[in-house]
């Protein structure tokens, strides 16, 4: 429900996987983010091609920054064949972090044979902050209604994962 920003796309090759390590960690120092690199020999990431659920299985590499202390984590983990398929809540942070993100994006994309990001705050496609924040004021007010409704709700929740959920209840 939160203002998220989608992204997937496939890096031109090992080259451009070092530039965007570098870049990433240029990026994110210039702005005090958080930053971990990522390296695991099998991991599962959960991923939908042509709207079916195709789960990659095995190696995983990349990097993960921390834009907000109440964003989700941006993670760019790519698979053995330098393809990244995630998502970034944003949601909590505000649209300074949002717009942050979008500004990352934008300066990578150079990276990528292909790169097709889906901005729910419209900040990608429209670059108008006043077209995010009513993006992120309409998503609040639903929010608080959901949580005025309903006594047992409650959010947002973080998880041990970094991924953030808007509300839950106990209905």
């Amino acid at each position: 429900m939160g203002v998220t920003i989608h992204f997937e796309g496939q890096l031109r090759g090992h080259e451009q996987y070092a530039a965007l390590l570098h870049e990433a960690k240029a990026f994110a120092t210039a702005r005090d983010w958080p930053v971990r690199e990522i390296d695991e020999r099998e991991k599962t990431l959960n991923r939908v091609i042509d709207e079916r659920n195709a789960d990659y299985i095995g190696p995983v590499f990349g990097i993960e920054l921390q834009p907000h202390p109440n964003s989700e984590p941006l993670r760019l983990e790519f698979d053995k064949h330098l393809f990244v398929q995630q998502y970034c809540k944003t949601q909590f942070a505000g649209s300074g972090a949002h717009i942050e993100i979008i500004r990352f994006l934008r300066e990578i994309t150079r990276l990528f044979s292909s790169l097709y990001v889906v901005d729910e705050g419209e900040y990608w496609e429209r670059s108008d902050p006043s077209i995010l924040q009513g993006n992120f004021d309409n998503v609040d007010a639903m929010l608080a209604e959901i949580l005025l409704k309903d006594p047992t709700a409650r959010g947002p929740i973080r998880l041990e994962t970094g991924r953030i959920i808007d509300v839950t209840s106990d209905r």
